[in-house]
């Protein structure tokens, strides 16, 4: 192995912000155009029990981790994070690491989870980025507990999808949003587009990292920090995931996402459409879905669903399903 105590500490950026607003995106923009002599890595904490989004930004050369069996700043998927940390640090050695947090996720303490401790002897927190969902906060925040806390725990926040309100909407919302929390930098984007500078502009002294330990060790580290956890943060929010498997007339299922229940506030997910090629789609808080063609080199072995929603109700979506005749191949809920 190589000399691991000449490497510099990995800079780590946590990606915040409610459920669609724009997080992948604005990830997918950065990816493809990291600056020379920048290597990024990513991991992404998906909300459902099935990742959609690491399969939409893989490509070749790029390490992504998912974990997506609950939230990295909980008890639930914390063990999840840690082991992550050390394979991207041992193995990938990265300049710049990318947390993409779940979109409901309670991101207050990720001083505490990097900030301190064994994991500052190999990462440096240099930010919470936070996206703001320009045409929604409004109406979010006083529905979803998730919303105000991520943008309070932000050190820079993005307004993005600017070119769905006004101006005068605009300035009205960066108040607002300052308010809540002075101390954050404000910029505004249109489809997650961001300069690099957001990241680079940041402290670039280098930090000598310490030698990673043998792998029994960190394993040892982990147990550690799971039985003297003293505060678990669940997501602030009672939502509940369905992530569905599914195959058949993609027609038939096009017809069930213009039929979905209003409480749904979030869908995401890729399938085969009638011409045989892939499909992304992407529903926000019940609006019309949008549809768009995966990458080339995109590939599948099932059709994938996820569905977040405020109701609980295990039966409804997959009767939705058979009563289009598409089979169910899989649900995690």
């Amino acid at each position: 192995m190589a000399e691991i105590n000449q490497k510099n500490k990995c800079r780590v950026f946590l990606l915040s912000g409610f459920l669609g607003s724009g997080k992948t995106t604005l990830l997918k923009n950065l990816l493809e155009t990291v600056p020379h002599g920048q290597r990024t890595a990513v991991l992404m904490n998906e909300f459902g029990k099935a990742g959609v989004d690491g399969d939409v930004v893989r490509r070749k050369g790029l390490e992504i981790i998912e974990i997506s069996r609950g939230s990295i700043f909980c008890a639930c998927a914390k063990g999840d994070f840690l082991k992550a940390l050390y394979t991207i640090f041992s193995q990938c050695d990265p300049t710049v690491l990318f947390v993409e947090a779940s979109g409901a996720a309670d991101t207050t303490d990720i001083k505490r989870d990097l900030g301190h401790g064994r994991l500052s002897d190999f990462y440096k927190l240099e930010g919470n980025v936070c996206l703001v969902d320009a045409l929604r906060f409004e109406n979010w925040l006083d529905m979803f507990n998730a919303v105000i806390r991520q943008t309070e725990a932000a050190t820079h926040i993005v307004i993005n999808k600017t070119d769905l309100v006004s101006e005068e909407e605009l300035a009205r919302l960066r108040k607002h949003v300052s308010e809540i929390n002075p101390q954050a930098k404000i910029t505004s984007a249109e489809y997650g587009k961001v300069s690099w500078d957001i990241f680079l502009s940041c402290d670039e002294k280098t930090e000598k990292a310490q030698e990673i330990p043998e792998w029994k060790e960190w394993e040892k580290f982990i147990a550690d920090e799971l039985s003297s956890m003293d505060a678990h943060l669940l997501p602030p929010d009672k939502l509940a995931s369905y992530s569905i498997f599914w195959e058949g007339n993609p027609d038939k299922f096009r017809e069930l996402l213009e039929e979905l229940p209003k409480d749904i506030i979030r869908s995401k997910g890729y399938f085969t459409d009638s011409d045989n090629k892939c499909k992304i789609f992407d529903i926000v808080n019940g609006e019309k879905p949008v549809y768009r063609n995966a990458e080339e080199d995109f590939s599948m072995d099932r059709n994938l669903a996820i569905f977040i929603r405020i109701k609980r109700d295990r039966r409804e979506l997959p009767a939705k399903f058979q009563g289009k005749g598409l089979r169910l191949l899989e649900v995690r809920f």
